[in-house]
């Protein structure tokens, strides 16, 4: 029947619950036993108490478990030296579902990244109820070397922030997505095309560039702060025949993008469509076009940019890429189609197997044998 249906699947996805260590500093928590496994709706109502006079900052460290928390170093050293020193702290070896506790606890949620440096890629904001989850982009490197510069990292954080905030390090989910930062090495098409960078605030790199298929040499960069609020800065890329190419970039706090616009040749105004990336991110495109409202156009040929809006922390190298192209193609919207359909008839084969039922009489060969009238009508 539905209802065994619905209660197989609550079943299982009580089953699948995340259950992880939680380190929790800076305020004063209930302790729990060891042995025992605080539910969510219990963690959930605990951090709602704390968030009614702090804000939580969560550390989400991938794969963390209990046996990280015994990490030692080269030296016999505890990977966690400076997480050590910290009080008042709380240490529960089993949560159900910490990440999801804390987004239904708090009212206002942000997310922030701690870059290669063991900085955080935007400012925090002290507010009082809200969450902030932080993320690490790790490098290649070993787990204890991993956790010792997450550590580091923690801590110059936590020493930074000077209003009332509680302290989480748990585990990320295991939906989330691991970052892995490379450094982007030059191909060999661009190191015969264009490279033009600006300390912290911009960097660009193309194949070439042409406008109505004629192609123009770039013969210099230059970028100029902005006085207006919305706009952080303008390039101007000046060619050798004296136009230029001239574009504004802006960042937005609350999504965390910077975006493209108002970009011109030569006196004539260009559209430019989803330009536009992460913070952290590089914009990617392999064939760019950018149209004016007639028949002329400019074209990309392997763009790449990324702008800074971080003063004193100059791009050593580009981020990893946002690309131009949509991730969302018919195809995979077929497949999922396809995959809905399916999954709903095996759902309701199970149901209707689940509610076969056996015959309730039988007959007896010592007994009377079971005569069945039939009338006419």
């Amino acid at each position: 029947m539905l209802w065994k249906s619905l209660i197989a699947l609550c079943v299982i996805g009580v089953a699948l619950g995340e259950q992880t260590p939680v380190f929790l500093w800076s305020a004063n928590s209930l302790s729990k036993p060891s042995l025992r496994t605080v539910p969510q709706a219990e963690f959930a109502e605990q951090l709602a108490t704390l968030l009614k006079d702090h804000m939580v900052v969560a550390f989400e460290e991938n794969g963390l478990s209990n046996k990280d928390f015994m990490c030692s170093n080269a030296e016999a050293k505890s990977c966690y030296a400076q997480l050590q020193g910290v009080s008042p702290k709380t240490y529960y070896t089993s949560v159900e579902n910490p990440s999801e506790a804390l987004r239904a606890a708090a009212t206002k949620r942000e997310h922030n990244t701690i870059d290669a440096t063991g900085k955080l890629a935007n400012p925090v904001k002290c507010e009082v109820g809200s969450a902030v989850f932080v993320t690490f982009n790790d490098a290649a490197e070993t787990r204890a070397a991993t956790l010792q510069s997450h550590d580091t990292a923690i801590a110059a954080i936590s020493k930074n922030l000077e209003c009332n905030v509680a302290y989480l390090y748990l585990a990320a989910p295991a939906t989330a997505p691991t970052v892995q930062r490379r450094v982007r090495r030059w191909t060999a098409a661009e190191t015969t095309g264009y490279r033009f960078a600006s300390s912290y605030q911009f960097q660009i790199t193309f194949t070439s560039v042409l406008y109505n298929n004629e192609a123009l040499t770039i013969a210099s960069m230059a970028v100029t702060n902005s006085t207006t609020p919305n706009t952080k800065f303008s390039v101007t890329l000046s060619t050798a025949a004296g136009k230029s190419i001239t574009f504004d970039l802006s960042y937005s706090s609350s999504d965390g993008y910077y975006t493209l616009s108002n970009a011109v040749y030569d006196g004539t105004a260009l559209y430019t469509p989803g330009v536009n990336a992460p913070s952290t991110f590089s914009y990617t495109c392999g064939n760019a076009t950018w149209y004016d409202s007639t028949t002329n156009k400019l074209q990309w040929n392997s763009l790449q940019l990324q702008a800074g809006f971080k003063a004193g922390a100059d791009i050593v190298a580009f981020g990893d890429s946002w690309d131009c192209v949509g991730f969302v193609t018919p195809g995979i919207l077929m497949g999922l189609f396809v995959l809905v359909i399916l999954l709903v008839i095996v759902f309701l084969g199970l149901c209707w197997m689940m509610d076969i039922k056996t015959m309730d009489r039988f007959d007896d060969p010592k007994g009377k044998t079971i005569t069945i009238n039939a009338s006419a009508d």
